[in-house]
This record gives structure tokens, C-alpha cells and sequence, in this order.
């Protein structure tokens, strides 16, 4: 694939996840996918994906900054969403996040094989912050 091609299968896929169509991300997403997180196949990465949304419903993934070297993408994202579900063991706490992540995919055959990042424990130190002052 050249950097057009992969950018623009990088672009169907983010779009699959913030529009919730976790049915097609098999489109994107390889069979014997594995990364930093504990994935073992497309069905254990998208249940990591559906959990990140059971927690924030209105979680939504904005690129920032996108990086291509050969087979691989490196994206630096902004996420954002409410705090509605349990997540890593934490209690739904009603509390708005915002955090930038690192990951990095590799592909083959236009698909993502790993896929390497840093959301869970972005996510967990964020609702482990205190919460900000108001007013």
C-alpha cells in the first residue's frame, strides 16, 4: 500500500469507531490482530473498542497529528468523552475527559496487524485526576 491507500483505510476505520460500526471493522482490522493491550483476534479488539464506548458513550477519536513510514502508522490522537460506565475497575463517575494517545499500527494486505497505544492507561490516570476546580 502506498501513504494514500493506508491513510485512507487509517480513515475508514477511525470513522467505523466513532460512528459505532463495530460489525465492520473486520473491513480494517485483521483476524489475528494483536498489540499492547491483551488482544488476541479481531473479537478481542473489538471488544476493547465496545469497552472503551460502554464507559463513554460519546467517546469520539480526533487525529491530530498522522505518520506513515512504510507498513506503519503512528497517530497522535485526541479522545473525548463522558464517564457514564465502569471502566478499569472504576465506578462510572459522570466526569468529562479529554486525553491524547500514542498508537501504532502496522498493516498488511491493507489490514492492521498490531496495533500498539496507550488509551487504557491514558483513560484511568484521567479519571484518577482529581477533578478541576469550577467556577
Amino acid at each position: 500500500m502506498n501513504r494514500e491507500e493506508l491513510l485512507g483505510v487509517y480513515r475508514g476505520y477511525l470513522a467505523c469507531c466513532n460512528e459505532r460500526r463495530f460489525d465492520e471493522l473486520g473491513r480494517f482490522v485483521s483476524e489475528r490482530v494483536s498489540g499492547s493491550a491483551p488482544v488476541d483476534g479481531l473479537a478481542a479488539y473489538v471488544e476493547g473498542v465496545r469497552a472503551v464506548i460502554t464507559a463513554f458513550p460519546d467517546y469520539r477519536w480526533e487525529p491530530l497529528t498522522l505518520v506513515v513510514d512504510g507498513d506503519t502508522l503512528a497517530v497522535r490522537l485526541t479522545g473525548r468523552g463522558t464517564h457514564r460506565g465502569p471502566f478499569g475497575g472504576l465506578a462510572p463517575t459522570g466526569r468529562r475527559v479529554e486525553v491524547q494517545e500514542l498508537v501504532v499500527y502496522r498493516f498488511e494486505d491493507g489490514l492492521v496487524v498490531n496495533c500498539w497505544g496507550d488509551l487504557y492507561p491514558v483513560l484511568r490516570e484521567a479519571l484518577r485526576a482529581p477533578a478541576a476546580a469550577s467556577g
